[in-house]
This record gives C-alpha cells, sequence and structure tokens, in this order.
C-alpha cells in the first residue's frame, strides 16, 4: 500500500513497544493516519511521557522489558484522565481468555501479533471515532462540572442575598437586584419551587427549555410544565429534600416539540428563608444530549469492536479465529472429562460455478443464508464457524457420531430446500457435502479436523448432498 502524507489531526499517539521493527511499522501507520507520534520502548518510559504529554491513544505490547503491559494499562486508565483514553493492545496472546483479561484492565481494542496493515488500518478507524467520542466526552463532563460548581456558587449568592434582604430593610433592593443578575446570567434554566412544587420564579433559558411562555408558567406547578418520569414519584428532588438531602442530581429524558429526545441534568438543593426553614428548592437544568449520545456511540464502538474480534461480518457466525481457539478448549474439555465431541465440516458444492456464474455478489447472498440455516439448526452451546470461502464448521459438544449425523442431516436438508434467484430467469438450489467425525481420545484438534475434511471429500466423491461419518 503506497503511503501518503497524512493531514495533522492534532492528536497524540503514544507507542510502548520494545521490538524496534514492530514499533517503526507501528509509527509509519499511525503517522498516515495524521497523529503526532511518541515512541517508548520501556513501561518507565512510557510513563513519564504519558504524563508530560497526555496522548489521545495508546499503542502497547503485553510484554514489555521492565513491566506487564497490563499493569500499565491499569495504571494509564487510575489516572485524571485516564478514563478519556483509547487503549490498542498488540500482542502474541490473542485466546478469548486473553482478549477478557486485556478488557478487564482497561484495554479497548486487541489485535493479535504478527501487525498486518490491513488490520491494523481497521482497528485504527474505529479507534479514531472511539477519540473522538471521548475527547467529546471530556468536553462536556469539563462543561458540566464547571456548570454545577457555578450553580453552587450561585446558590450560595441566591441564600446570602434572600437573607440579607429579610433581615436588612437597607438591603432589599440591593439584594433583589442581584438576585435578577443571577437569574439572567446563570448557564442553563434555574426555577425556584415552594413545598408545594409551586413555580416561585424562573428564568428565560428554562421557559425556553419548557417550551412556554412566561405568562403561561404563573401560577403553576413545576411538573405541569417540564414534566419528567421522576415528577409526583419518590425520586423527585423535591421529596429527596424535604427528608433531609443537602444536593440531588438527576438526569431525565423528554420529548421536546419537535418531536426530538433531549437529556436534561438537573441539580437540586435546599432553597431557605431567613430563619433556616425550607421554602423550597432551588433547581439547575443543563441540556446534556450531546454527551449522552458520545456515550452511547462510545459504547456502540466498544460493542462492535468485541463482534469484530470473533465475529465473521458476512454470516453472522463465529470466525476462523474463535473456531482454532475454541475447539482446542473443546478437546481440552473433552479428554479432561472424558465426555464426547463431535465435529461438522460443510463445503458448499459447486460454489465456484455459481460465483463465475452469477457473481460473488450472488455467493455472498447464499453464504449468508447458509449462516442462518446453520444458526437455526443448533442447540445453544454448539459452535457455528466460518471457517474461511465456502467452508463452514460446527463444533458439537457432548455429542457422539451418530447424534452429529443428526445435526448433519438437518443442515444438509434444510439448505437443499432453499431457493435461490440470482436472475430473474433462473432458479437454483445449492447443496452442500458434509464431512462427520467422532473425537478419539488423545489426538489433537487438528487431526479431528483433518478426518472431518478427509470424510467432506470423500462425500463430495460420492456425488455431493450428502454426509460421511467416520
Amino acid at each position: 500500500m503506497t503511503e501518503r502524507a497524512a493531514e495533522n489531526t492534532g492528536l497524540t499517539a503514544l507507542i510502548v513497544e520494545d521490538d524496534q521493527a514492530v514499533c517503526d511499522l507501528l509509527r509509519r501507520i499511525v503517522e498516515s493516519q495524521g497523529y503526532t507520534v511518541v515512541v517508548c520502548p520501556t513501561a518507565a518510559s512510557a510513563k513519564a511521557a504519558f504524563a508530560a504529554s497526555f496522548p489521545h491513544l495508546v499503542l502497547m505490547d503485553w510484554m514489555l522489558p521492565d513491566m506487564d503491559g497490563l499493569e500499565l494499562s491499569k495504571t494509564f486508565r487510575a489516572s485524571e484522565r485516564g478514563k478519556y483514553l483509547t487503549i490498542l493492545m498488540i500482542s502474541g496472546k490473542d485466546s478469548p481468555d486473553d482478549i477478557a483479561t486485556a478488557i478487564a484492565a482497561g484495554v479497548n481494542y486487541f489485535m493479535a501479533k504478527p501487525v498486518e496493515r490491513r488490520v491494523l488500518d481497521i482497528w485504527l478507524s474505529a479507534a479514531a471515532q472511539q477519540v473522538r467520542d471521548c475527547l467529546q466526552r471530556e468536553e462536556d463532563d469539563l462543561a458540566l462540572a464547571a456548570m454545577q460548581k457555578e450553580l453552587v456558587d450561585n446558590n450560595l449568592q441566591l441564600e446570602e442575598a434572600l437573607s440579607r434582604a429579610n433581615a436588612l430593610a437597607m438591603e432589599a433592593e440591593q439584594a433583589y437586584i442581584e438576585i435578577n443578575q443571577i437569574f439572567k446570567t446563570v448557564a442553563g434554566g434555574i426555577i425556584l419551587v415552594d413545598k408545594h412544587c409551586n413555580l416561585l420564579r424562573s428564568n428565560d433559558s428554562f421557559l425556553k427549555m419548557a417550551g412556554v411562555t412566561r405568562e403561561k408558567s404563573q401560577n403553576r406547578k413545576c411538573y405541569e410544565i417540564f414534566h419528567s418520569c421522576i415528577c409526583e414519584t419518590e425520586a423527585c428532588p423535591l421529596q429527596q429534600i424535604k427528608k433531609g438531602e443537602k444536593r440531588v442530581e438527576r438526569e431525565i429524558e423528554r420529548v421536546s416539540r419537535n418531536g426530538q429526545n433531549v437529556h436534561y441534568s438537573i441539580v437540586s438543593t435546599p432553597f431557605k428563608g431567613p430563619s433556616g426553614d425550607l421554602i423550597g428548592i432551588v433547581e439547575h437544568i443543563i441540556d446534556i444530549t450531546e454527551r449522552v449520545k458520545a456515550e452511547k456511540s462510545l459504547a456502540e464502538s466498544e460493542r462492535r469492536y468485541k463482534e469484530l474480534s470473533l465475529v465473521d461480518e458476512l454470516t453472522k457466525l463465529f470466525n476462523k479465529r474463535y473456531f482454532n481457539t475454541h475447539l482446542q478448549l473443546e478437546v481440552e474439555r473433552a479428554n479432561r472429562h472424558g465426555h464426547p465431541l463431535s465435529l461438522l465440516l460443510l463445503d458448499i458444492d459447486n460454489f465456484k460455478h455459481h460465483n463465475d456464474t452469477y457473481g460473488h455478489a450472488d455467493g455472498d447472498r447464499v453464504l449468508a443464508r447458509l449462516g442462518q440455516v446453520i444458526a437455526e439448526s443448533l442447540r445453544v452451546n454448539d459452535v457455528p464457524c466460518r471457517y474461511g470461502g465456502e467452508e463452514f464448521t460446527i463444533i458439537l459438544p457432548e455429542t457422539n457420531g451418530e447424534q452429529a449425523t443428526v445435526v448433519a442431516e438437518r443442515v444438509r436438508a434444510r439448505f437443499a430446500g432453499e431457493i435461490f434467484q440470482p436472475t430473474p430467469q433462473d432458479t437454483v438450489r445449492k447443496t452442500v457435502s458434509i464431512g462427520v467425525t467422532q473425537y478419539r481420545a488423545g489426538e489433537s484438534g487438528q487431526s479431528l479436523l483433518e478426518r472431518a475434511d478427509q470424510n467432506m471429500y470423500e462425500a463430495k466423491q460420492r456425488g455431493k448432498n450428502q454426509y460421511v461419518l467416520k
């Protein structure tokens, strides 16, 4: 692939890798994505670089000369800005247990060595979205924290102003001015509500959020003009403050007048008179819709990554990597407990001819439908995988060879009954040849797979559209 000059994104990446060849490869690829790259061969130097300049993306090896990569990931995550960091671990360890351990240590993405440029480009593209989501979330968190601090400060000013107004008649006019100033300048909506939910006062920002005029807000209950799922329930901030809470934070979702879902953060504090008696509450309301969207986008990116690591995108079955790892686990379990284990290897008959005749796009439709047929024909604990091309495998735990032929026949018959129409004039039926084999104590997973492959080949020789068990 030809390298191109990348536009600088303003983002920084930290590469922690002691293998110089791998390090050089990673640096070239990451820089081509527009990152400013800092390279460290050890965990100690990586910590210093992290402290000196916060990176947005970290690519690290699991095995480092002076520290386990998982411990370094935990160290980064424990830092003040660790929750806004995107971490990609590149390692020779790639079993499902290894991936789960890395994710538990704070790793977002996991890629097996040796590094492939095409695969790394895919992960960097996925990571780029997560980096952007983290930047948005950090920006929103900082803004929300600043607004909440401002609310606390303003509430103190408001209480002091009201206290002076009631205690000292000479300061009444000044206090009134201060209250007006607070209502005009505070970020977000702000309202005063008495102990009976009557709306005493509100600023223009709140009225805009509620979609009402000031005239229509007069002599109304707060829940009548800004209703949410917590109104008139025990979760209502007013009810909580009446019970002695000093500060109540809630997040709600409302449908705006234009039909859009809008998310708000509401911070409520007591509103007291000069003698300290509770008059009602002060509520500060902030629109956090963009922050919620960023969090959902981040969660979706992480969910999609986990699927890409284990699932074939076309057929929605497990991929070859998952098959190789899981077959070994099932072989070890069968040896340990003496339980039966069977394996099916399926191959679509005359698939090359179909592709040559009708094109690869229609061939993909055949592959996708076979994936659905297989998934619909199995038990919960069976493991269907796309092995590669038009070959599929099914791991059948707790299943002997005769029982496995029942599954094989079910899949064969259902798929043979499928009708495909690659062109308006052509109606096509496809079939599969299936090799069925039962695990023999002490043999390897590779040996089990080879016997299944031999049986599948014999099914082809016998005329196709059948299974062979040996």
